[in-house]
């Protein structure tokens, strides 16, 4: 079998080696554009557990990475002033150029045929493999020519990202934040085992264009770098490989195989590097790939289609978790009002793969400290020990629930039950008997304060006796329900009359809320600032709170997979607002409620039951 790999990155050499240790191809030969000796990029890092299926796969590889790099756990965050370190997960850190050497020698060792400063411009030169390979990144020749099929979708970050070294050592991940005249600069630096660090600098087109930096060369761009990260560089120079400053392409293809070619690595997925798993995803890559064409029973098709299926599901949740993470990055300027303890926990929770518990076991001491903080600024009381976030009160208006907890079951214990969907009232007078007082439930149990959710209706005097009884009822909070209509109908026709005609019959020292369906958006963040500006006009409207739901023709997420479409849209609104905000964002477990609440995305967030296991998850 002849198998011609196009592209040396780390999932080529890798691939390349495994499938002349395992026997699956006699003739393996790899083309790759640069030099052997070029110098292409500064340290990459591995998670923690990354370097697992390496060990599995080439003991000897892994043994000269691991002695290649260092490792670390804690993280610098600095921020207005402050310095703080948490310990988070684990990574090793190695130099690429070593990374690739390493696989490079290994794959020369096991026989490939390797062919550098070779540049590959049609598949037809290698019409005579059985099997093509595309480990040639996201610029990938070999899925430009099967365009139509590969069918990519690429979508490019608005902020831009150099990545540059640095001649001093930072010992851990260390994230620097900088306020400007220009805007924020973001640095982040991580060691690699060497005498010099990575350092990436993040910034917005528009402090890239403010700065000066979009017509700067890279020599300059450094200098003014250093001057900017003076105080963290300690007398250290910024040094730069000539690499242009470049907007993340966040790549996503229909299929990873067409016929015998097959795409690996980040030419058929990439992941933002703020989660540092690129390398560890192409090193996977090949392994399962390997894996798949070993039995050389299986036919080439069969095999190919396999490997896409086994490798689909962990690539989606990676990128992900990726996506959240630039997201977290792009719009860090909304939080840069968190007191330091609470940014710094956010920062270790930004792709939402992180959670409460996880902290806590990783850094206990930090998340006691920060548990205390977040008691002491809700009760306004010191408080050293503290129970979990989603414990603790929070005040709406005039209402003070005792904890975040949200429920529509009527459970006992929770901060506040919410009603399900009043039947709407008709839209044609029709007499006091319009207004059903049977359409409103009995109110949930004494120990949790109980909100009444009302249709939305312009029917003048249509709210005077729901409202009564609801009253009567004991339930402490309305909420307007809105969520049957788009919030581009909303932001066309604000319902401020209906709203204030609910005000005209609410008790004035009692909340009104208003409930809201997103997350079926395809550009989420146009539909985070519709929301924005719909819930300031509500606000204006008397609206102390909002409900952020998926509208009830989507389907809910399972039990170990959070709705980031909703809760995204919730940070958005409560920390560009300031309106408190109950999120329906699928969470089903108290720790993913203490992680919502505790990194500033909501305020109060609704507790799902999981539904009953399948037979299959028994």
């Amino acid at each position: 079998m002849r198998v011609d790999i196009i592209g040396g990155g780390p999932a080529g050499l890798f691939l390349a080696g495994l499938l002349r240790r395992n026997g699956t191809a006699d003739d393996v030969r790899l083309f790759e554009r640069h030099a052997a000796d070029a110098s292409r990029g500064w340290g990459v890092v591995f998670p923690e557990g990354a370097l697992d299926a390496l060990e599995r796969a080439d003991p000897a590889a892994h043994a000269a990475v691991t002695a290649a790099g260092t490792s670390w756990s804690l993280v610098d965050i600095r921020y207005r002033s402050t310095r703080r370190l948490v310990n988070g997960n684990g990574f090793h850190g190695v130099p690429r150029d070593a990374l690739l050497g390493v696989l490079r020698d290994t794959a020369a060792d096991l026989g490939v045929s390797l062919h550098f400063g070779h540049r590959v411009h049609s598949l037809a030169e290698h019409a005579g493999a059985d099997l093509v390979v595309g480990a040639d990144g996201v610029h990938s020749v070999v899925r430009r020519e099967h365009e139509e099929v590969f069918r990519p979708r690429v979508d490019h970050s608005p902020f831009r990202y150099a990545w540059f070294g640095v001649d001093r050592v930072f010992p851990y991940f260390t994230y620097i934040f900088r306020e400007t005249r220009w805007g924020l600069f973001q640095g982040y630096c991580y060691p690699s085992g060497s005498r010099w660090s990575s350092m990436i600098v993040h910034v917005s087109q528009q402090t890239w264009e403010r700065s000066g930096l979009a017509s700067m060369d890279t020599h300059a761009a450094a200098r003014l770098c250093e001057e900017i990260f003076a105080e963290d560089l300690d007398g250290g120079a910024i040094l730069s490989d000539g690499l242009p400053w470049a907007r993340f392409p966040n790549l996503e293809c229909r299929t990873w195989h067409h016929g015998n070619t097959v795409l690996i690595g980040d030419a058929a997925h990439t992941a933002h590097w703020s989660i540092g798993s690129g390398t560890r995803l192409a090193i996977e890559d090949a392994i399962a790939l390997a894996g798949e064409l070993g039995d050389t029973t299986r036919p080439l098709a069969e095999a190919l289609a396999r490997f896409e299926e086994s490798r689909r599901g962990t690539v989606a949740r990676f990128q992900r978790a990726s996506r959240l993470s630039a997201w977290y990055f792009e719009n860090i300027d909304r939080y840069l009002g968190f007191e330091p303890i609470q940014f710094a926990y956010q920062l270790m929770a930004r792709s939402w793969r992180i959670t409460h518990g996880d902290i806590a076991r990783r850094d206990p001491r930090f998340a006691a400290e920060f548990d205390g903080w977040f008691h002491t600024r809700a009760t306004g009381e010191p408080t050293q020990i503290a129970p979990a976030p989603a414990f603790a009160p929070v005040r709406i208006g005039s209402l003070r629930l005792p904890n975040r907890v949200v429920t529509t079951e009527g459970a006992s214990g929770s901060g506040l039950v919410i009603t399900e969907p009043t039947p709407p009232v008709p839209s044609a007078p029709t007499g006091p008997a319009s207004t059903d007082p049977e359409a409103i439930p009995p109110a949930a149990p004494e120990s949790s304060p109980a909100c009444i959710r009302l249709p939305l209706t312009d029917m003048p005097g249509a709210y005077h006796d729901l409202v009564k009884r609801a009253v009567a009822e004991g339930y402490a909070m309305a909420m307007l329900d809105l969520a049957e209509s788009p919030l581009t109908e909303l932001l066309e026709q604000p319902p401020l009359r209906p709203l204030a005609e609910l005000a005209a019959h609410w008790p004035h020292d009692a909340p009104i809320a208003a409930a809201l369906a997103v997350g079926a958006a395809a550009d989420p963040a146009t539909e985070s600032q519709q929301a924005v500006t719909l819930v300031r006009s509500l606000a204006e409207g008397g609206v102390k709170v909002v409900l952020l739901e998926a509208p009830r023709s989507i389907a809910a997420p399972t039990p170990r997979e959070w709705d980031a479409r909703v809760v995204r849209v919730a940070d958005a609104v409560r920390n560009e607002t300031g309106v408190a905000v109950i999120v329906d964002g699928g969470t089903h477990s108290l720790d993913q409620v203490d992680t919502v609440v505790a990194a500033g995305w909501a305020d109060l967030c609704v507790l799902r039951c999981p539904p009953e296991p399948t037979e299959q998850e028994i």
